[in-house]
């Protein structure tokens, strides 16, 4: 079931009500909620690890990459609110605060110099898994080599 399906289906809940016996803690990265959104490969994937996570967390920066993508795939107006409002439903949405920036600044400086075309939104949400200590879900090829990745296959 694809994203826009399950707006109409689920009845939201927030993931830190939730205990799985995998404990993980899941940083759903734009590329994660495009695959859901749209019906890609990973989609199942990616509401598996949603379902299963005991915390799931999505980085405000990560809410304009996916409102952005959506609307250059065509997606009408009404869907793109419902797929935004199950994200804010499903997730808690991370702000970027200064704790978070000065971190994605240390991160971006690090890999922009290892990372080819590494980018400061990518380092928005690996601060934020840093400090949530949780894991990153993608399928951004940026991601391939960072440790806490759980990388989506293509």
């Amino acid at each position: 079931m694809n994203l826009r399906e399950s707006t109409r289906t689920t009845t939201p809940e927030h993931s830190s009500d939730k205990k799985r016996s995998n404990d993980e803690i899941i940083v759903f990265d734009a590329y994660a909620w495009v695959e859901y959104a749209l019906d890609g490969p990973s989609a199942g994937t990616v509401k598996d690890k949603l379902d299963e996570a005991v915390e799931a967390f999505t980085p405000a920066s990560v809410i304009a990459e996916l409102k952005e993508s959506m609307l250059r795939h065509g997606v009408e107006g009404d869907i793109i609110a419902k797929v935004l409002d199950f994200v804010k439903a499903r997730t808690s949405i991370v702000d970027i605060d200064s704790i978070i920036s000065e971190l994605a600044g240390e991160i971006n400086f690090q890999n922009k110099k290892i990372i080819r075309d590494w980018g400061m939104l990518d380092s928005m949400v690996l601060a934020v898994s840093r400090a949530k200590s949780g894991r990153v879900l993608t399928g951004d090829p940026h991601f391939k080599r960072i440790s806490n990745v759980i990388f989506l296959a293509k």
